[in-house]
C-alpha cells in the first residue's frame, strides 16, 4: 500500500467528521427544511450548532496554533547534528552538509530550507526541543499518532478516549455549548481536539457556498433576509420551526462574521493558506483558543532529500506568512507548536530515504517564547537496543509547559500526571509574567502514578 495513503487512513481512523457552524449550504438547508414531519430527527442535528462564538479572548489569554507534520518527520535532517561524524557515516547521500546547514548553535544547524525559522531563532522567538519522544515507542503511524494525540500519562498509560486539547477545552466555561473554543482547518476533527463534552468545529480553507454568503440569486437573498429576521426564533411555527429559524439566523450571523477572514490574498500552498486563514480568524476575535492545521508528506521512505526539503520549505514559509498576516495586537498572545508522530531511523535506506524511527525535535514559535535549544539531543553515537535514537524529553512535558504557562490550565488534570515544565516562555500571553497554575475546571480523573 502507498505509504502516504496509509498515513491518511491512519489519521482518518483517529478523526471524526467536523461540523462547520457557518457551513450549512443552501442545498443542505433546503434538505433539512424539507424534512417536514421528520423535523423531530432534524432538530437534534441543528441543535448541535446552537452556539457559534466563544467568549472573546482576553488580553492575557493565550492562543495555541498546532501544526501536525504527518507521516513522521526526519528530525536528524531538520535539526542537523553537524558536529557528529557518525551522522554523515550513516547518511552518506542524505546527510545535510555542515556548510549548508543554518547554524543554531555549536554543532547544530537547521535544514537549509528553513531560513525564516533560522531568522526567528536568532531573534529569540523559537524554542527547539530536542530528543522528544516517549518510552516503549510504537512505530505504527496509527498507534503513535494515537499516543501523541491522546497525551495521557496516568496509571498504566490507559487514559480516557479523548485528546489532550479536548480535555483542556472540557475545562473551559460552558464547554459543552461553545463550538468555537477549538477549530480545525479541514473536514475532520483529529483525536487530540476531541473532549468528553467539548467539540471542536471544522472550518474549510474556502468559504465557498456557506449558507448566507452568496446572495446573487434574488430568491436566495429573500430567504436569507427572512431567516435573518427571526433573531428570537419566534416564527409562530411551533417548537421545531422556532429552533430551525434561530439556528439558521445564528448560522447566517457567523458566516458574515468569518467572511472577512476569507478575503484578500493567500499563499498558494495548502499549509500557507491554512495558517494565513488562522491568522485572519484570530484577528476577528471569535473566542477561538486552539487551532489545528496539518501538512503531510513526511513519510520519506524514498527520495527523501527533495521531498523533505519541499515540505520543510512549505512549513517555513507558511509560519512566516502566518505571523505576517497576524495583527500586531495579537502577536504576543499566540504561540505555534509543531509535532509529528515519530522520527526516522538514523541510517538511510537503499531507496535514498529513511524508515520509521523514534525521537525527533519539535518547534515552539512566538514572540513570548524563550528562544534556544532545549532538552538533550538524540545522538547517532548513542542508540537504543534496536538501533534507534534515544528520547530524552517526554512529549507530554512539552504539552505540560504549554498548558501550564501558555493556556493557564492545570496540566496534571489534563495529562493525568505531573510532567513538570521546560521553561519555554519568557512571559505569559500578552506580555505578562508567567501565570501561577490555577485549578482547571475539569471532570475528576482517576488516580495517577
Amino acid at each position: 500500500m502507498n505509504e502516504e495513503l496509509f498515513d491518511d487512513l491512519a489519521l482518518d481512523r483517529l478523526s471524526r467528521p467536523a461540523h462547520f457552524p457557518g457551513g450549512v449550504s443552501r442545498r443542505r438547508f433546503l434538505q433539512l427544511a424539507g424534512a417536514g414531519a421528520g423535523a423531530v430527527a432534524v432538530g437534534p442535528l441543528l441543535s448541535t450548532l446552537r452556539s457559534y462564538a466563544a467568549p472573546p479572548v482576553g488580553a492575557s489569554d493565550g492562543i495555541l496554533v498546532l501544526v501536525m507534520m504527518e507521516g513522521g518527520n526526519d528530525g536528524l535532517n531538520t535539526v542537523v547534528p553537524t558536529g557528529e561524524s557518525r551522522y554523515y557515516t550513516l547518511r552518506p547521500s542524505l546527510g545535510i552538509p555542515a556548510a549548508t546547514a543554518l547554524s543554531v548553535g555549536a554543532g547544530v544547524g537547521l535544514h537549509p530550507a528553513m531560513p525564516n525559522m533560522k531568522a526567528r531563532f536568532d531573534r529569540g522567538d523559537v524554542a527547539i526541543v530536542q530528543g522528544v519522544g516517549y518510552a516503549n515507542p510504537d512505530l505504527s503511524h496509527f498507534s503513535s499518532m494515537g499516543i501523541w494525540m491522546n497525551g495521557w500519562g496516568g496509571a498504566a498509560q490507559s487514559g480516557p478516549p479523548t485528546g489532550w486539547i479536548g480535555r483542556y477545552l472540557d475545562g473551559l466555561p460552558n464547554a459543552a455549548a461553545e463550538s468555537l473554543y477549538g477549530v480545525v482547518v479541514g473536514t475532520s476533527v483529529p483525536l487530540h481536539m476531541v473532549g468528553s463534552v467539548a467539540r471542536a468545529s471544522g472550518l474549510p480553507t474556502d468559504l465557498g457556498g456557506a449558507f448566507g454568503i452568496d446572495r446573487r440569486d434574488p430568491n436566495d437573498a429573500r430567504m436569507f433576509d427572512a431567516l435573518g429576521s427571526f433573531s428570537s426564533g419566534a416564527t409562530g411555527l411551533g417548537q421545531w420551526g422556532d429552533l430551525t429559524a434561530k439556528i439558521e439566523h445564528d448560522t447566517l450571523d457567523l458566516a458574515q462574521k468569518i467572511q472577512p477572514a476569507y478575503q484578500g490574498t493567500f499563499p498558494s500552498t495548502n499549509l500557507g493558506r491554512e495558517l494565513t486563514l488562522v491568522a485572519k480568524l484570530i484577528n476577528t476575535n471569535l473566542g477561538i483558543r486552539v487551532f489545528n492545521t496539518s501538512i503531510g508528506g513526511f513519510d520519506t521512505h524514498s527520495g527523501q532529500a527533495g521531498n523533505q526539503a519541499a515540505q520543510l520549505g512549505e512549513l517555513d514559509a507558511a509560519i512566516e506568512s502566518f505571523f505576517t498576516a497576524l495583527s500586531p495586537a495579537w502577536q504576543s498572545r499566540v504561540t505555534v507548536m509543531t509535532f509529528s508522530e515519530f522520527g526516522r531511523r538514523p541510517e538511510e535506506n537503499t531507496d535514498a530515504g529513511t524508515d520509521h524511527g523514534t525521537a525527533a525535535p519539535l518547534f515552539v514559535v512566538g514572540p513570548r517564547v524563550k528562544g534556544g535549544l532545549y532538552g538533550t539531543p538524540s545522538r547517532t553515537t548513542d542508540l537504543d537496543g534496536n538501533g534507534n535514537l534515544k528520547f530524552h524529553v517526554d512529549f507530554r512535558q512539552v504539552y505540560a509547559t504549554v498548558l501550564d504557562t501558555w493556556l493557564k490550565a492545570d496540566s496534571r488534570q489534563v495529562l493525568g500526571y505531573n510532567f513538570g515544565g521546560l521553561g519555554l516562555f519568557d512571559g505569559g500571553p500578552g506580555g505578562g509574567s508567567p501565570p501561577v497554575n490555577r485549578p482547571h475546571r475539569h471532570r475528576r480523573l482517576r488516580a495517577v502514578v
